[in-house]
């Protein structure tokens, strides 16, 4: 029996960008030699097609920085004209009036932009561009001057942490909501230099239980309210190793044509220059499904894995295995695990 096809689609049509974050993971890729290697216009709309086939309605284009590709326009024009409801994600940098009045004139369903910061020094510290947060605040009003749909979000690391209340204060000041995410992952390449700027897991426990997770994370997050800890705090009544939502109606695809299950993920991966999407799928689907943790490991049988964001394939650049613990994880784990047993608390930030 096929499995269904996925309704979402996540493009990442270029690994290029104007900045290079600390945490960033793609950036590695964001070099001529790897630019090179990545689709002709021809063989995205060929994908777009494909995805149009198999039903895919939620389209997001991102990157690297998305708008920064030379076709950028065109390959937004042709994701609307195939009907899929397109959302992009942009670092705010590139968005010039040019760019607002373009987007402006067929709205995206939803704009995400980053905020690293709320001043000159801690922003372009994690850019690492002198005069980014500038550009930044220049390309913010232009979007909201043109009324389009825009969600910032943050990133909470070392770098800003002192500063999570200054950025609070200025999103909400724009009339949005503050939403902060703590989850860095090491780079696709394997590369873990990107975690050096996590914060400690007793500090991410802080800022969750301070009420500022965001939408994504309380989502994925057992509510207080709603579950005693017996709900939670048991171990799995399987052994799959995939616990999340891969494999169900979702896709990503990279800049060189090759698909896989989500974001972070960089196994299983199929090359879509190869394959045909529904090939792709059922092959991704399956190998998501059956893979299995060993009676032995830890994993297996831990009983705060739904407090867990380990990602399997990433787990073995940390950790050296898809099945091993990740100490990270464990940490922020345990540390929820003992908050919603206890009760929670409010933080106040400096």
């Amino acid at each position: 029996m096929m499995s269904p096809l996925p309704t979402r689609a996540q493009f990442e049509i270029t690994y290029r960008c104007n900045i290079h974050c600390v945490h960033c993971y793609t950036d590695p890729f964001n070099t001529p030699g790897q630019v090179r290697r990545e689709l002709a216009f021809e063989e995205i709309l060929r994908i777009f097609d494909e995805l149009r086939e198999a039903g895919v309605l939620w389209m997001l284009l991102t990157g690297g920085e998305a708008v920064v590709h030379p076709r950028f326009k065109e390959i937004y024009r042709e994701a609307k004209t195939r009907g899929f409801i397109v959302s992009l994600f942009s670092n705010g940098t590139t968005i010039t009036d040019d760019m607002a009045d373009f987007l402006a004139s067929d709205p995206p369903f939803q704009l995400e932009v980053s905020c690293h910061g709320a001043t000159n020094s801690v922003f372009d510290q994690i850019t690492q561009i002198p005069g980014s947060f500038l550009r930044f605040q220049e390309g913010i009003r232009r979007i909201l001057a043109r009324g389009l749909p825009l969600k910032i979000k943050t990133k909470a690391m070392k770098e800003n942490r002192h500063e999570l209340m200054k950025i609070k204060e200025f999103i909400e000041g724009l009339g949005l909501d503050f939403n902060p995410n703590t989850t860095i992952q090491p780079r696709l390449n394997g590369d873990l230099s990107s975690t050096d700027h996590r914060l400690l897991p007793d500090e991410i426990v802080e800022l969750e239980f301070g009420n500022f997770l965001d939408a994504e994370e309380k989502a994925c997050s057992p509510k207080e309210e709603k579950h005693s800890s017996e709900t939670f705090l048991q171990p799995p009544s399987h052994d799959r190793l995939f616990r999340c939502g891969c494999g169900t109606n979702a896709v990503v695809i990279n800049p060189y044509g090759v698909v896989r299950s989500c974001t972070f993920t960089t196994r299983p991966a199929f090359d879509l220059k190869e394959m045909t999407l529904q090939s792709a799928w059922e092959k991704l689907v399956h190998e998501i499904r059956n893979a299995r943790y060993a009676p032995e490991v830890p994993c297996r049988v831990c009983p705060v894995y739904l407090l867990c964001g380990k990602n399997p394939a990433m787990a073995v650049h940390e950790a050296g295995s898809v099945q091993a613990p990740v100490e990270h994880f464990c940490g922020v784990a345990y540390g929820k695990a003992e908050r919603l047993t206890k009760g929670s608390s409010s933080v106040v930030y400096s």
